[in-house]
């Protein structure tokens, strides 16, 4: 899933480069795939490594140690650029408090930017996402070892993305951005891996339902005016196209150039903001300046993945144990 990975990073990058597809946003859909990938990996992580209650705490490390490494050092970077030259941003507008700084360091905040006013001091844009990231990572234990409780959460779930959908809730946040809303998306990934594994007809059925129902979707909202609301569009073609695509890639080897790709893909979620203050101030990308950014994006991804990720990466196998007897062994590099 290296590639697959790598390929959404960009998609944010272009996103926040100002890139549109047909008045779509591509950065919505990405993310929406990452949640997918996220629930099915998670479930083979803790399948594999964290079978029991007891070794939970190992998995928060775990999470930790995959997360903060690259986060914190492009966080501390953009801070010292900013300090040192006053540059003003969208998400750089007021000098920081105290309570700013724990926000961008302990990354679960900015998720609720909507009512706390974190998006205006936010030193890694897209780290809203990570917020609703970590708070899954919170409750996926709970959905792996009680399924019953999986199914209410994700049930859950989706009637706050039906309010949302018909406008009930607010459609960007409770549509997109808040756990509340896409913890089904996750529990759609979670829900891939087991039926993979135990009916994998279900799978594939699974995976050609999905785009049927989000067109379906779309044509109920279409014929309400519903459809053009942010970011209805690009949310359902997120999970419907993205299911059937996790699904494919989930059985391919890996190879690689793939899990280059899939050691880059977080740097360049995480640092392409950075990159955009400092050559391209005021202004977006455009032409070949795109090209340039996403080269320039992987390149710095690569030496911070060399020398932060890997080191956390040796600590974080000393973590791990081997699955109990019966379990299914999956790719060590599938599982990051």
């Amino acid at each position: 899933m290296g590639l697959t990975r790598l390929l959404l990073a960009l998609g944010v990058l272009l996103s926040h480069a100002g890139v549109r597809l047909e008045g779509l946003n591509p950065g919505v859909t990405a993310v929406i795939g990452f949640y997918l990938i996220s629930g099915y990996v998670m479930t083979g992580l803790v399948d594999r490594h964290f079978a029991s209650p007891a070794r939970v705490p190992g998995f928060y490390v775990d999470r930790v140690l995959r997360l903060f490494p690259q986060y914190l050092v492009y966080a501390a970077i953009t801070l010292a650029w900013y300090l040192g030259t006053g540059s003003r941003t969208m998400f750089l507008a007021r000098d920081p408090g105290a309570l700013d700084l724990f926000r961008n360091l302990t990354v679960i905040p900015l998720n609720f930017y909507m009512f706390n006013g974190a998006d205006s001091f936010t030193l890694i844009p897209p780290a809203w996402s990570l917020g609703a990231e970590l708070q899954f990572y919170l409750v996926v234990p709970l959905m792996v070892f009680w399924p019953r409780g999986a199914w209410l959460l994700a049930a859950a779930s989706l009637a706050v993305q039906g309010a949302a959908l018909l406008g009930a809730l607010h459609t960007d946040w409770f549509g997109y951005r808040l756990l509340p809303g896409v913890l089904w998306v996750f529990g759609a990934g979670m829900l891939l891996f087991r039926l993979q594994r135990s009916r994998p007809a279900v799978a594939v059925a699974l995976a050609c339902a999905a785009p049927l129902a989000a067109l379906a979707i779309h044509a109920v909202l279409r014929a309400r005016g519903l459809h053009a609301a942010p970011y209805h569009q690009e949310v359902l073609l997120g999970w419907g196209f993205g299911i059937p695509l996790l699904h494919v890639v989930s059985r391919l080897r890996s190879g690689r150039i793939d899990s280059l790709a899939g050691d880059v893909s977080y740097g360049v979620f995480l640092n392409h903001f950075l990159l955009i203050w400092l050559f391209f101030p005021g202004r977006q990308p455009v032409g070949v300046e795109l090209a340039m950014l996403a080269v320039a994006s992987i390149a710095l991804s690569w030496g911070t993945q060399v020398a932060f990720e890997r080191p956390a990466l040796a600590w974080r196998r000393r973590l791990r144990v081997s699955s109990p007897p019966g379990r299914e062994e999956r790719p060590a590099r599938l599982l990051n």
